[in-house]
């Protein structure tokens, strides 16, 4: 199998920064994505305390990313104990990484941003005034509420895109999908309590595909061999 050239993945990154960028500074889709879960009688969300929403859709579909990272982990033990899974262990492992460096560098962004959750600003019953990305360094005692932590859950599964794309391109799109539709759910979940706008999730979607894509350029999940004659003739040559 000889791998492709995969430096696409990063010019997306790089293409749709600018754009995504724009978009959410030059724009008030923010505030009207999140509008219809704020009441403005009572200056709060409230969804933000309701049990289905903190147990089901928030505690409920992180514990779904940590139960796939546990099976992840169980695979890759289970390559030193099969003979024949021997070959999985590398992806498995790369997958593995993928999905707790890409959710601890989300994390880590979170710790030392200045930016709130939208039920911490003033014009949503909260105290403080709204910014926009960038448009101040972050200070000591920031909101650090971006990128979106919780969304970065469902979106670390994309790992198994990258993961599986060159053994099995089917499953690969199928885990894109999967993947995405999770982290936007997850992510949408947060704003109907207020937790979080559309472009947090967004830039946190953002922030995993191009940690991934990184990693995937500098140590792909799998090692190519030299071609051989008999994949010439597969290839027709």
């Amino acid at each position: 199998m000889r791998l492709r050239h995969d430096g696409w993945m990063l010019a997306v990154s790089l293409l749709l920064a600018p754009l995504i960028w724009f978009v959410f500074n030059h724009t008030a889709l923010d505030q009207a994505m999140i509008a219809p879960y704020y009441d403005a009688h009572s200056r709060s969300f409230p969804w933000r305390s309701d049990p289905f929403m903190q147990t089901v859709m928030h505690d409920g579909l992180k514990m779904i990313v940590v139960a796939v990272g546990v099976v992840v982990f169980g695979g890759f033990v289970l390559t030193y104990i099969i003979p024949q899974w021997r070959h999985h262990r590398r992806p498995l492992i790369w997958m593995l990484v993928a999905i707790a460096g890409s959710t601890e560098l989300v994390s880590l962004l979170k710790h030392v941003s200045g930016m709130h959750c939208p039920w911490d600003l003033a014009e949503y019953g909260g105290y403080a005034p709204f910014e926009r990305l960038f448009e101040h360094m972050p200070v000591t005692g920031g909101g650090r509420c971006f990128p979106g932590g919780h969304a970065s859950g469902g979106f670390s599964l994309m790992a198994f895109y990258f993961g599986l794309r060159h053994v099995h391109a089917r499953r690969a799109q199928i885990g894109l999908v999967v993947a995405l539709a999770l982290g936007m759910a997850m992510g949408w979940a947060q704003m109907i309590r207020g937790a979080h706008f559309l472009s947090h999730n967004v830039w946190s979607a953002w922030v995993v595909w191009t940690f991934m894509a990184m990693l995937y350029h500098l140590c792909p999940p799998h090692v190519a061999r030299p071609s051989t004659p008999e994949d010439a003739e597969f290839n027709g040559s």
